[in-house]
């Protein structure tokens, strides 16, 4: 049974707007404003503003605040296009009459198991209360079950990977199949803010240089180190390469494992490291990743076989944008 759940057909999903949830009912009460007619099928106001409120939904997921702004405006730009698209796809694959109904019928019942609703009833219940017409919202889902039937049909059933092509995909991508260095520190941490003055913070300093020739680095930490926010002050933490300050990165990488540092000067304060454990690179066996190479390189061709087939239909079919969506 050919159903959502096949791998290799999730990247297509993107290129089909309509959402299979509980979509937004925030437009549902505005008089229709048509923007454009695309084989006999319109796009509404509504329907564009619904789109967006979920794809700026996905998008917040996706980026910070910084890049979410710039990126919500390039999907708007986008939208109206990517709407067309999606008709194009749904005059041609109600042409072909696919019966999705079974597809239709397990998705229903996906949602219920995921939203823990119990019944039909329920369900319908639910989605009314969104304002949402129950029938039209399975209209909908039948569309997307035909338009996904269409693209497995016409594109992902011809697309075919071979084992050289993942092969050579594992061997030129390396580093992203490798676990990187992994380090446990322990350390000696005074804070800037709280040693202000140069000579107290020089003896401060000797003391702890002369206490760790004859103590265990623990005992001296836990009477010297200032570290914040743990449950002790002195264990630094467990770090994968990259993610430490580049100072104090390097001192690890010099260390055997129970060694210590000299004194480091970062940006907020002063540290002694003590290599507690470190974990070397680690390469990822092929037979472990081979299918998710197999994926994003199937995703990779089926989203450019799938620009072509639409750009193809376009060439057939009847589009007539009335307005552009801003």
């Amino acid at each position: 049974m050919y159903m959502f759940t096949m791998k290799r057909y999730k990247i297509l999903i993107l290129i089909i707007l309509i959402t299979i949830g509980f979509m937004s009912a925030a437009f549902s009460e505005i008089i229709e404003k048509i923007y454009a007619v695309v084989n006999g099928e319109i796009i509404t106001y509504s329907e564009l503003k619904n789109a967006e409120i979920e794809l700026s939904s996905v998008l917040r997921q996706q980026y910070s605040d910084d890049q979410l702004a710039e990126k919500i405006e390039e999907m708007k730009k986008n939208l109206l296009n990517r709407l067309i698209d999606q008709k194009i796809i749904l005059s041609v694959a109600k042409e072909k009459n696919y019966n999705v109904d079974a597809e239709v019928e397990f998705i229903i019942k996906d949602i219920k198991k995921k939203n823990n609703i119990s019944s039909d009833e329920e369900l319908q219940k639910a989605i009314r209360a969104q304002g949402i017409d129950y029938d039209e919202w399975k209209k909908q889902l039948k569309e997307t079950s035909m338009q996904h039937m269409l693209i497995r049909e016409e594109i992902g059933s011809k697309i075919k990977i071979d084992n050289a092509e993942i092969m050579e995909y594992y061997k030129n991508n390396i580093k992203d199949f490798t676990k990187p260095m992994e380090f446990s520190l322990n350390c000696i941490y005074l804070e800037k803010a709280k040693n202000l003055d140069p000579t107290a913070l020089s003896e401060k300093m000797q003391t702890i240089d002369s206490e760790l020739m004859e103590s265990n680095f623990e005992e001296v930490a836990k009477k010297h180190s200032q570290l914040p926010g743990s449950e002790n002050n002195y264990f630094l933490g467990d770090f994968k390469q990259g993610e430490l300050d580049t100072k104090i990165e390097e001192a690890a990488l010099k260390l055997k494992k129970g060694e210590r540092s000299s004194w480091i000067e970062t940006e907020n304060g002063w540290y002694i490291i003590q290599l507690l454990n470190r974990k070397e690179p680690e390469l990822i066996e092929y037979k472990t990743v081979r299918d998710d190479i197999e994926n994003k390189l199937s995703a990779k061709e089926q989203n450019a076989k799938l620009q072509e087939y639409i750009e193809q239909l376009k060439k057939e079919s009847h589009i007539k944008i009335y307005e552009e969506y801003k």
